[in-house]
This record gives structure tokens, C-alpha cells and sequence, in this order.
């Protein structure tokens, strides 16, 4: 029992390190008037980047919703400049995307993601 109570100590940390991160770039954010948004995660449409691989799931809904197949996305990009396109200034989203095909010691096929965009920034 005790071997199990020392392994769980460095995940705790590792976790609370994690989520310390996710504040400070939360706080760094919002200090700077930048709105935190949550774009969807499943879309109609896959990715287009010819070097990147998305998942695909179908949808089992009603005919009328659209699309039998739906896609997971790979990066928040499309949407985030959907909204800049539509007037909401400065944004961000810190949010989980899938890359089917990367995985490895150091790439796993779902993570998370920083993304933003700056009005007028270059």
C-alpha cells in the first residue's frame, strides 16, 4: 500500500503543475482583455491541412442534422477566426484537439491546445 500512496504523490504534483499553468495563462489573458472561448469540438467538416490526419466518428442522429460523419478537430484555427470575423475581438482557447496518426514518446493523438488571435496584431 504504501509503494502505491508514493506513486500517486508525483502524479498529484504533476497535475497541480499543470493546472497552475493553465491559470497563469488564463491570468496572463484576461490581464491583457483577451476573452477565453470554448469553439466546438466535433464538426461536419474535417481538416484541410493535407499533413495532418483527423478522426472521424459517424453520427448515428436524426437524417435532417446533417452530415453522417463528423470529425474531431485538430486545431481550434477555423473557429477562432470565425469569431474574429465576426466582431469578438481579441480571443483565445486553451482546449483538447485529436491528430490521429501522431503518437509516440513525445506526441500523443489527443492534447491540448493554446491558441489566440490579436486584432490588428501582426
Amino acid at each position: 500500500m504504501d509503494a502505491n500512496i508514493s506513486n500517486i504523490t508525483p502524479f498529484r504534483q504533476r497535475l497541480q503543475g499543470r493546472a497552475k499553468l493553465y491559470e497563469l495563462i488564463r491570468n496572463f489573458f484576461s490581464d491583457r482583455g483577451v476573452l477565453e472561448v470554448e469553439t466546438p469540438i466535433l464538426s461536419a467538416a474535417g481538416n484541410t491541412d493535407p499533413n495532418i490526419e483527423s478522426f472521424n466518428a459517424p453520427f448515428h442522429g436524426h437524417v435532417d442534422a446533417g452530415s453522417r460523419e463528423r470529425w474531431l478537430r485538430t486545431s481550434p484555427e477555423y473557429p477562432l477566426k470565425r469569431l474574429l470575423a465576426d466582431g469578438v475581438g481579441d480571443c483565445y482557447e486553451l482546449g483538447r484537439v485529436f491528430r490521429n496518426g501522431e503518437a509516440g514518446e513525445r506526441h500523443n493523438p489527443e492534447f491540448t491546445m493554446l491558441e489566440w488571435y490579436r486584432v490588428g496584431w501582426t
